[in-house]
C-alpha cells in the first residue's frame, strides 16, 4: 500500500479498495474501473496485481478486432505461451466464446488468475454474448478466474438486452491541481537543466505554480500535461542558463513565459510548434476538409448554414441583428467564445458542401472522422455508441485552421458568420 500510494500520489482511496478485494483468495468475479484517460487505472490494476504476485492477462480491446484475437490473447498469457513469429500459431484457436470457456480450463494452475482488459467499451463492439461471458466467466469456466475491466465510461452505458451480471465498481475521478501539482513534482529528476544552474525543486514547484492554472483549463490529461511541462521547462530555465535573469526572479520570469504558454494551450495533443500550427500536420486530403468542416460547424450557428453553404438561399434582408453583428466587440465572437457540439450529419453536410470534387458517401470518410477523434483534433460530444445521435466538438483554433485551409486553397473567413458580413 504505501509503495503504490508512493508511486501513485492522489489515489489512496482507490489503491485501498483493490487492495482489499485482492489481497487474498476468493477474487471478486468482476470489477468495473471507471476513470477518465491517464487517471492510473491501467498502471496502478498491473502494479498492484505485479506486487501481490497474481497471475494476470492484460489486453487492450483496440488491438482486437474480433473476438478471436481477444479470446487467443487472454489464453497466450494467461498460458505463457510464445507466439512463433514464423508460424504465429496461438495456445488455442478459438472462434466462439464457448472455445475460450473449453481452452480456460486446460491452462495448469489457471485458479486465481485474473484477465484485465482496458478500453472495456469496446466489448460493445463485438457479439452480444462477449460482454456477458466476461462478466459471468466463473459461472461458465467453474474456474476461479476474475475479471477487471478497465473503462473511461460508466457502467451503465453497458445495459441492453442480455441481463448482465454486475460487477463491483471502482472510480477514479479526474485529478484536482493540488494532485496535479504533486504529481508533476515527481518529474523533478528528469529536468536536464538542472545540473546547469542554480535550481532547485522549489524553483521546480514555483515553475510547476504558474504552469497549471494555465493548462488545466484547456486540459486535464495527466499524459499531456506532463509532457507539455516537460517540454516548456527549459524555456523556463534559459532566461537563467544565459543569467539574463536569476532563479528568484519568479514575476520576471512569469512575464517571458505567459506568451508562450498561451499560444501552446492551442496546440495541445498536436506536437506541432505553437508559432506555426498546423504547418507540420500531415493529413489526407479529405481530412483536411473534413476538419475545416468541423471547425465551422463548431463555430456557426445552424441557422446561417444555409446562407452560408447554399448557393440559391434566397435573398436576406439586413436586419438590426445583423447590424449589430456587425459591430460586435471581438469578445463576443463566436471564434472566440468557444466551439459548440454538431452532429455527423451537419458534419457530412458541410463537408460536401464546401468541397469541389463530388465523391460519394462511403466507409472512409467515417474512418477519417474516426482518425481525427483519435489525433484529438476533434472529441466525442456524446456516446459513442449511438451513430444516428453522435455529437462532437472542434479541438483546433483558428490560426491553425487558417493554414490548413490555405493548403487546399479554401477562404475559411467567407464561411464564418464572424467574419461573412465583412
Amino acid at each position: 500500500m504505501d509503495a503504490l500510494s508512493k508511486s501513485f500520489p492522489g489515489r489512496e482511496p482507490q489503491i485501498a479498495q483493490l487492495l482489499a478485494y485482492f489481497r487474498a483468495a476468493p477474487y471478486p468475479p468482476a470489477v468495473y474501473i471507471r476513470g477518465g484517460p491517464s487517471s492510473g487505472k491501467c498502471a496502478i490494476v498491473s502494479g498492484l496485481l505485479g506486487a501481490l504476485r497474481i497471475r494476470h492477462a492484460l489486453v487492450d480491446l483496440v488491438e482486437c478486432y474480433s473476438s478471436k484475437v481477444l479470446f487467443e490473447l487472454v489464453l497466450n498469457q494467461l498460458s505463457g505461451h510464445r507466439v512463433d513469429p514464423a508460424v504465429g500459431a496461438p495456445f488455442a484457436a478459438c472462434d466462439h466464446l464457448m472455445d475460450f470457456v473449453g481452452q480456460l480450463g486446460r491452462i495448469e494452475d489457471v485458479d486465481g488468475s485474473v484477465v484485465v482488459l482496458r478500453h472495456a467499451e469496446e466489448l460493445r463492439k463485438l457479439e452480444a454474448n462477449v460482454l456477458a461471458g466476461f462478466l459471468g466467466l466463473r459461472q461458465l469456466t467453474r474456474v476461479r478466474v476474475s475479471v477487471v475491466l478497465l473503462s473511461e465510461v460508466a457502467f451503465e452505458k453497458y445495459y441492453h438486452k442480455l441481463n448482465l451480471s454486475e460487477p463491483l465498481k471502482v472510480h477514479f475521478p479526474q485529478y484536482s491541481m493540488e494532485q496535479l501539482l504533486h504529481i508533476l513534482q515527481l518529474d523533478f529528476p528528469h529536468a536536464e537543466q538542472l545540473s546547469a544552474v542554480q535550481v532547485d525543486r522549489e524553483f521546480h514547484r514555483s515553475y510547476l505554480s504558474v504552469f497549471l492554472p494555465v493548462f488545466y483549463r484547456a486540459c486535464r490529461d495527466l499524459s499531456e500535461l506532463r509532457h507539455m511541462s516537460r517540454k516548456h521547462f527549459a524555456q523556463y530555465c534559459q532566461p537563467v542558463l544565459d543569467q539574463q535573469l536569476r532563479a528568484q526572479d519568479s514575476l520576471a520570469l512569469w512575464k517571458r513565459i505567459a506568451p508562450i504558454f498561451n499560444a501552446a494551450t492551442s496546440v495541445l495533443y498536436l506536437r506541432v510548434s505553437s508559432k506555426h500550427p498546423g504547418q507540420g500536420l500531415e493529413l489526407p486530403f479529405y481530412s483536411k476538409y473534413l476538419l475545416i468542416a468541423a471547425y465551422l460547424a463548431s463555430y456557426n450557428s445552424s441557422t446561417d448554414d444555409k446562407r452560408l453553404f447554399m448557393k440559391f438561399h434566397g435573398k436576406k434582408r439586413k436586419t438590426r441583428h445583423d447590424i449589430e453583428r456587425k459591430n460586435k466587440p471581438s469578445a463576443h465572437l463566436n471564434t472566440q467564445i468557444g466551439p459548440k457540439a454538431f452532429t455527423l450529419d451537419r458534419l457530412l453536410a458541410i463537408f460536401y458542401s464546401i468541397l469541389e470534387d463530388k465523391v460519394g458517401f462511403n466507409n472512409h470518410l467515417l474512418i477519417q472522422v474516426s482518425s481525427l477523434v483519435q489525433l484529438q483534433l476533434l472529441s466525442l460530444a456524446s456516446d459513442e455508441c449511438s451513430l444516428d445521435e453522435r455529437k462532437y466538438k472542434c479541438n483546433v483554433n483558428f490560426e491553425t485552421i487558417q493554414t490548413i485551409a490555405r493548403m487546399v486553397g479554401f477562404n475559411v473567413r467567407k464561411f464564418l458568420t464572424d467574419f461573412s458580413h465583412m
